[in-house]
């Protein structure tokens, strides 16, 4: 007797764009994801990038998604130890200045926002706004001890030296979270992204 399927991981009950192409950030190479893919590394020119349109369905909630999709939830659960271990350090290297504690985590929430809407590689993403406050020496410093990978280092570290490309979804997320969290009227017109754009219009920046 064959063995039943869950059907949300069963490609015979996806729809026809549960399979899409996405473009390399890197190279503009196209790319063919899953919509169950976290990510995938280009064939091309080897740069690795999350899937902005990841849809988890039942692994979100079904008290099987462990035995389902094992690497999907050790990835979800390895990305969330991370960002709480950095924040945790973070946190305790800015414990004399509680307000720009305050303004970091609330550029976490931020990015996450935009992260949803725009895709980006999340990982870099959180670690660049957490670390956006030391220098890029601690930034190194911290990102070793929890022993980052060499590439998610060097991406958070191009954010943080303004030397990422600037059509870089990760990129311009990370620039319009820290404009977002400007006190300045202005912001909507120096945003990237339509996303952000949308939050700044929608309540006082830098508040």
């Amino acid at each position: 007797m064959e063995q039943v399927k869950c059907p949300g991981q069963d490609t015979r009950f996806w729809k026809f764009d549960d399979i899409f192409t996405l473009e390399c950030p890197k190279c503009g190479a196209e790319i063919e994801f899953f919509k169950d893919d976290t990510r995938r590394r280009c064939a091309w020119c080897g740069h690795l990038f999350y899937n902005p349109k990841i849809e988890l369905g039942c692994a979100e909630w079904c008290q099987y998604a462990e035995k389902c999709v094992p690497e999907l939830v050790a990835e979800r659960k390895a990305m969330a130890t991370f960002k709480e271990r950095l924040a945790g350090l973070v946190k305790a290297r800015l414990a004399d200045d509680p307000v720009a504690w305050k303004q970091t985590d609330k550029g976490l929430n931020l990015a996450m926002d935009l992260l949803k809407a725009e895709g980006g590689d999340p990982k870099v993403v959180f670690a660049a706004v957490l670390l956006h406050r030391l220098d890029v020496a601690q930034a190194r410093e911290l990102l070793l001890s929890l022993e980052t990978e060499p590439e998610i280092t060097e991406a958070v570290v191009a954010l943080l030296t303004g030397t990422c490309e600037a059509n870089d979804p990760s990129c311009q997320i990370f620039r319009d979270t820290l404009q977002l969290l400007k006190p300045d009227s202005g912001t909507a017109k120096q945003l990237v992204t339509r996303t952000a754009r949308r939050l700044a219009e929608a309540q006082p920046v830098g508040t």
